[in-house]
């Protein structure tokens, strides 16, 4: 089985671009869903979070998400004690998955993560793809999907990871300005292109470098 990371902005279309990569279809991880699950099931995380944290879960014993962000948003330092414990627990939660889906008979796996490199989840893929858009269009899209003004939708944008950041580390990058039509051809391209590669070749022995805009 081969497994393309898939990631990018708010409002680039992440989730039309899984929509059209099940179609074709792949298998599809939601790495927020996921870390979302461990949340609320994840004894031994809930744990080591409150060990360091303190006073962050709930009188039932979940995750007091908003609590914990105001905390870590506020100190980088602190978003990296919270990475340090998370990731390694969603690294194996994304293993795990990996393995169902490839025992079912899986050809490509679709590991959507809007923080892929942040977490190092591409090391774990044999491709990744970034799904970009205008500024315009972007901010058009969460303005629409999430009801907020359009100055609240361009800050949120303009603290995000720049167009440059994907282009440089991404191995595909499916332009998302038209329709879905057309997202649905770049999908169908990058899925057919990754599946004519040999099983054999795995990501890190493929050499740098290589990007394609299909």
């Amino acid at each position: 089985m081969k497994i393309l990371g898939l990631t990018g902005g708010s409002g680039a279309g992440k989730s039309a671009a899984c929509a059209a990569f099940t179609q074709l279809g792949c298998s599809v991880i939601d790495a927020d869903a996921s870390y979302r699950m461990l949340c609320e099931t994840c004894r031994p995380m809930l744990d080591e979070i409150q060990s360091v944290f303190f006073d962050i879960l709930t009188t039932n014993g979940k995750l007091d998400r908003k609590k914990l962000g105001a905390v870590v948003f506020a100190d980088p330092d602190k978003l990296l004690q919270l990475n340090a414990i998370t990731h390694p627990y969603i690294r194996q939660a994304a293993r795990d998955a990996f393995d169902a889906f490839a025992q079912q008979g899986c050809q490509l796996c679709v590991y959507d993560a809007p923080v892929l490199f942040e977490a190092g989840m591409q090391t774990e893929c044999d491709a990744t793809c970034a799904v970009l858009a205008t500024r315009e269009a972007r901010i058009a899209r969460i303005m629409l999907r999430d009801a907020i003004t359009e100055e609240y939708a361009a800050l949120r944008i303009d603290a995000q990871k720049p167009d440059a950041f994907y282009r440089e580390r991404c191995d595909y990058i499916i332009q998302n300005d038209a329709d879905l039509d057309s997202l649905y051809v770049q999908a169908r391209r990058i899925h057919d292109d990754i599946l004519r590669q040999s099983p054999q070749i795995s990501r890190k022995e493929q050499s740098n470098g290589k990007q394609a805009v299909l």
